[in-house]
């Protein structure tokens, strides 16, 4: 799996470079849909799983950002991170996920069950059940 310091770093990396590209045309909105596509690929073992947090994430905390050119923040980066840290077998997000999120997160996992290795399933859903997430 991937760690999700190191996705942080990759992260910060991707945007500095495409701010050095980009200069005054720097667009957000591409920026964290490469992020996105980043998290989706570096989890690409678990099929679609990983593809859809990343769009609950773009859809919930980028696209209904008040901010949207100061996106990615670095709370929302911290989302993400923690995302990748529960796809990694950790309940531990440091507070930063909501209920929603954890319910999101929840119905995720139940949409591709049958797609997941049964011991990374098994994990998933006892941080869901612990989070007292299930719908």
């Amino acid at each position: 799996m991937y760690d999700s310091r190191k996705f942080c770093a990759d992260v910060r990396r991707l945007i500095k470079y495409e701010r050095m590209q980009k200069g005054l045309s720097y667009d957000s909105k591409v920026v964290c849909s490469k992020i996105a596509a980043l998290f989706a690929s570096a989890n690409g073992d678990l099929g679609n799983l990983a593809g859809s947090i990343a769009a609950y994430w773009m859809e919930k905390y980028i696209n209904a950002s008040q901010n949207p050119a100061g996106e990615p923040a670095d709370e929302n980066i911290g989302r993400l991170a923690a995302m990748q840290d529960f796809l990694n077998g950790s309940g531990d997000d440091g507070g930063i996920l909501s209920g929603q999120d954890w319910q999101e997160l929840g119905a995720l996992v139940n949409c591709e069950a049958e797609n997941l290795p049964l011991d990374l399933l098994g994990t998933l859903m006892t941080i869901i059940v612990d989070k007292k997430a299930l719908q």
